[in-house]
C-alpha cells in the first residue's frame, strides 16, 4: 500500500516548483506506507536565513495507544501506528522554500550554480517523517547538551515568525521530553543519550558527545552528524554520510532523488514498517 498524501500549496507556489516537489512526495508515496493519508504544506519564497529550505514537523506525544510515553512523534508517523489522524484540522508538515536560492525545478541535471529543488523536497520530507532528535547545545564551553528543550521551540518559532508566513499549528511546550529518532542515539559504548543515568538532561555530561563527533542511531550501524560546534537543525538530525539522501546538505549542481537504504531501516525502525 502506498502512502497517500494531501498538498496544500501556499505563498504563489510555481507550478514548476510545485511539479519537483510533487516528485519528491511521490518518492516516499512509493516507499513508505499509512492507512492515513499525510497533509503536507509546502510555502514557496520565505526568508530563511542559513537555510535552502526548512521541513517543520506537527509534534504529538502520549496519544492513546502511543508506543511509548513521554516521547515525541511526527504526526505522520503517529497517525500510521494509530491508523487514524490525530491532527484533523492541522498539516503533518510545514515544509519552507527560500526566496534566495537559484532554483532547479527540472527532471534533469543542475547546473553547478544550481540548487535541485526535487532533492532539498525529498531530503526534507525525511525530517518530517521522523529525522528530528530534538537535541540542543548551548554555547560555550563546556557546552551544555538537553532534549526536549523549551529554547528550541523558540529557535524554531523565530525561523517561522522571518517568513511572514502561517505554519498551521501551534508548536508545543516539550517537557523536557525526547524525540522518538533521539531515543535511538547512542554514544561508542552503546549508551543513549536519552538515558538520564548516564546523560542527565540540561547538563554539560549530554553535551560533551553531541560535539564528539561519535554518536550513532543505534550502535555500529548509522553514524549521525556531530560536529564539535553544535548547529541547530542540523546537528545528530542527519547522517554523517556524504552518500546519503540525509547527510546534512545538498550542495548546488547535487541531485539526490532516491531514498537510500540506511534512512530507510532508521526510519522503519522508528515505526515505519
Amino acid at each position: 500500500m502506498a502512502l497517500n498524501y494531501v498538498a496544500n500549496w501556499q505563498n504563489n507556489f510555481p507550478d514548476a516548483a510545485r511539479d519537483a516537489v510533487q516528485r519528491a512526495l511521490e518518492t516516499w508515496s512509493a516507499a513508505l506506507t499509512s492507512n492515513v493519508a499525510i497533509k503536507v504544506t509546502a510555502t514557496w519564497g520565505v526568508s530563511l536565513p542559513g537555510f535552502d529550505a526548512i521541513c517543520i514537523p506537527n509534534p504529538v506525544e502520549n496519544f492513546q495507544n502511543a508506543p511509548q510515553e513521554n516521547v515525541w512523534y511526527p504526526s505522520a508517523l503517529a497517525d500510521k501506528l494509530v491508523n487514524q489522524d490525530l491532527k484533523q484540522n492541522e498539516p503533518d508538515m510545514n515544509v519552507f522554500f527560500s526566496d534566495n536560492v537559484n532554483w532547479y525545478t527540472g527532471t534533469g541535471s543542475p547546473q553547478s550554480n544550481q540548487v535541485d529543488l526535487q532533492s532539498i523536497a525529498l531530503h526534507e520530507l525525511g525530517h518530517g517523517f521522523g529525522f528530528v532528535s530534538a537535541f540542543l547545545c548551548v554555547p560555550g564551553w563546556p557546552y551544555t547538551g538537553s532534549y526536549g528543550n523549551q529554547a528550541l521551540i523558540s529557535l524554531v518559532n523565530q525561523l517561522v515568525q522571518g517568513t511572514g508566513q502561517a505554519l498551521g499549528f501551534n508548536l508545543p511546550n516539550l517537557n523536557g521530553h525526547p524525540s522518538v529518532y533521539g531515543l535511538h542515539i547512542q554514544d561508542l559504548k552503546g549508551d543513549q543519550l536519552t538515558n538520564p543515568k548516564v546523560y542527565p538532561n540540561n547538563s554539560i555530561e549530554l553535551g560533551a558527545p553531541l560535539v564528539s563527533n561519535n554518536l550513532f542511531f543505534d550502535l555500529n550501524r548509522y553514524q549521525v552528524y556531530a560536529p564539535t560546534s553544535f548547529a541547530p537543525f542540523t546537528s545528530i538530525d542527519h547522517l554523517n554520510d556524504p552518500n546519503s539522501l540525509m547527510r546534512p546538505s545538498i550542495g548546488p549542481g547535487v541531485r539526490v532523488r532516491a531514498i537510500d537504504a540506511p534512512v530507510l531501516a532508521i526510519l522503519n525502525d522508528l515505526g515505519w514498517s
